[in-house]
């Protein structure tokens, strides 16, 4: 429908004096004559005829919502709310938001309104004055800064997880089980609960990697990664401790369990196809209990010393040291290993130990012990 800015006649009684009040506030009435048909009512403001029409002598004044996308979903909400029939008096409104003029990219703040009135269903459009304009702004600049800083927090955040984590295995790094360990240790003091901690080393892993190359050598690494996490609870923290060194604190585990796990952990990786050919793929594992009261370095010092007597005892074995038998290596370090007499044996796949010597330890274990899962534990 095309109207006369001006819009209809204005009655005598002091109905023109209303328009013109309207007009200077800066209101715009729209009334609906029937589901989504509405016709401009009294005289456009300026500020509507720059936004919502295209000019001339005769512009549209009856659809502002063919120029506005907020407008034309405030519309449906409209519909909606004149469909129910509410009592007079009730409105509804769109909230503020800011209408660009197109030609000179101007920002123009506006709230709009769906009124029931006794006889009549209104759709006002209004200027907002500076001060709320202002709020306005400065209420959008704040959103906007939060949004930079939730993605400034979010992308912290993944750089974070990065540094805690061994790129090539997805395991702790060194630094992060540091920290755990640390923490695990002063809950220690608190709690009182066992604590297991193992060290783990791939047996001849350069032997390995010179003869299969190194990619082959990242292959075994990340299987061996993904043994570990197979293998252990959700509450365990295993790490890839060195280059082919791995570590794992177990909380809420004693003596009898810390063999058990350990145990399963070198049959794991034993029984694993690593797609080596005939070179096999071993673990030694080092294992002891924290003693209540020591430092960090000496709990992880004995159990370096328990993977040392692994390693002297001819590897593919796991080794137990009592945290309360303290000796001379503990306080000053392993004896320097003696050089084997005669020529080195023949590369070739290493048998698995025999049950009775895997165990560097007094505390002795069933073979059927030996057999169960961590989740026993």
């Amino acid at each position: 429908m095309t109207k006369d800015p001006a819009g209809p006649p204005a009655p005598a009684d002091g109905g023109a004096l209303g328009f013109e009040f309207l007009k200077f506030l800066e209101y715009a009435l729209l009334r609906r004559i029937e589901p989504m048909h509405y016709e401009f009512y009294g005289i456009a403001p300026e500020f509507y005829t720059r936004i919502f029409t295209s000019g001339g002598d005769n512009p549209r004044l009856d659809n502002p919502w063919d120029h506005s996308f907020m407008l034309e979903y405030f519309l449906l909400d409209a519909e909606e709310f004149f469909d129910r029939r509410p009592a007079p008096g009730e409105k509804i409104n769109s909230g503020i938001w800011l209408e660009t003029v197109e030609k000179s990219s101007e920002e123009v703040p506006l709230i709009a309104k769906a009124w029931q009135l006794q006889d009549e269903q209104v759709i006002s459009i209004q200027v907002i004055h500076e001060e709320y304009a202002e709020r306005l702004r400065i209420l959008r600049k704040a959103r906007h800064e939060l949004i930079e800083r939730r993605k400034i927090s979010s992308a912290l955040n993944t750089f974070k997880k990065k540094a805690l984590f061994d790129a090539m295995t997805k395991l702790y790094n060194k630094g992060s089980f540091m920290d755990i360990l640390r923490e695990q240790v002063d809950k220690f003091r608190t709690y009182t609960p066992s604590m297991a901690l193992f060290i783990i080393d791939v047996d001849h892993f350069k032997k390995v990697n010179d003869t299969l190359g190194h990619l082959a050598g990242d292959s075994i690494l990340i299987q061996v990664a993904d043994l570990l996490k197979g293998s252990l609870r959700k509450s365990d923290f295993p790490a890839r401790y060195g280059g082919d060194e791995f570590a794992v604190v177990a909380p809420d585990t004693n003596t009898e369990q810390s063999q058990k796990l350990a145990e399963k952990l070198r049959k794991r990786v034993l029984a694993h196809d690593f797609n080596t050919g005939d070179i096999p793929v071993t673990i030694s594992v080092g294992c002891t209990i924290h003693r209540p009261g020591e430092t960090v370095e000496n709990f992880i010092r004995r159990a370096d010393l328990a993977l040392y007597d692994a390693k002297q005892m001819g590897r593919n074995r796991c080794c137990f040291r009592d945290p309360w038998l303290i000796d001379e290596e503990e306080v000053n370090g392993p004896a320097p290993a003696r050089e084997p007499e005669g020529p080195p044996p023949p590369p070739g796949p290493e048998p698995d130990p025999d049950p009775g010597e895997r165990w560097a330890s007094s505390l002795d274990l069933d073979q059927d012990d030996l057999e169960d899962s961590p989740a026993d534990r």
